[in-house]
């Protein structure tokens, strides 16, 4: 479903379960460039494209592409394009309501505790993680990653910098997909592996929720 609110600026939900909806908003610099927001539940908002100016009784500040916020919920936002096109996603975590305080808490790949694997994959996973684990992970190039699933969780990937370079396989359908600026979910227990399939190091965003009290389970395969 798609709402139109101005030339170029529209909302939609990508996806909705009952784990957790993703609305995928973009705001243009126009009559319509203000948009206003109040979640339910907790969540995070992530800037795909662009910057945007934020409001909300606490705080005002300003989020560039590839920086997230976490949101109270029941909090009044108000959210301003400060460039010609801003597109970003607002996750809400459903019937989770833990943050206790009202502040819009920022956090970017820069600034959050990174790892770099054997297999040359480099992760920075978001500190404070109440009711999801976030992650951006770089993959090496032609990087393709074991199979695996989550027994109880969902995963929302979203590309940052794969230029049309991150495919995915999952149990769920027979061939394999490009992931694309839209982003995919994987259902729990949906079986996939994501590949890199270019000559060049790719950055994705990982969202998994509810946070998983078990790592990834690995799939054997013949």
């Amino acid at each position: 479903m798609k709402a139109d609110f101005g030339p170029q600026s529209w909302q939609r939900i990508a996806y909705d379960s009952r784990r957790m909806r993703i609305y995928d908003i973009q705001l243009t610099l126009n009559q319509y460039a203000s948009h206003n927001l109040l979640l339910p539940f907790d969540g995070m908002l992530f800037v795909s494209d662009g910057q945007m100016f934020i409001q909300s009784l606490t705080d005002e500040l300003s989020v560039k592409a590839n920086q997230s916020l976490w949101l109270p919920h029941q909090q009044a936002l108000r959210c301003v394009a400060l460039s010609p096109s801003c597109r970003f996603f607002v996750i809400t975590f459903t019937d989770r309501l833990d943050y206790t305080s009202q502040r819009l808490q920022r956090f970017t790949s820069g600034t959050e505790q990174k790892k770099q694997l054997s297999s040359g994959v480099t992760m920075w996973t978001a500190q404070n993680q109440l009711v999801a684990k976030v992650e951006w992970l770089m993959f090496p190039a032609q990087y393709q990653e074991p199979l695996y699933y989550l027994r109880d969780a969902e995963q929302f990937i979203l590309p940052v910098n794969s230029a049309e370079s991150l495919t995915a396989t999952s149990s769920a359908r027979e061939d394999s997909i490009l992931i694309d600026k839209d982003g995919h979910v994987f259902c729990a227990q949906e079986a996939h592996t994501l590949r890199n399939a270019s000559d060049r190091p790719i950055t994705f965003l990982s969202v998994v929720t509810p946070a998983p009290r078990y790592n990834r389970i690995y799939k054997l395969t013949r």
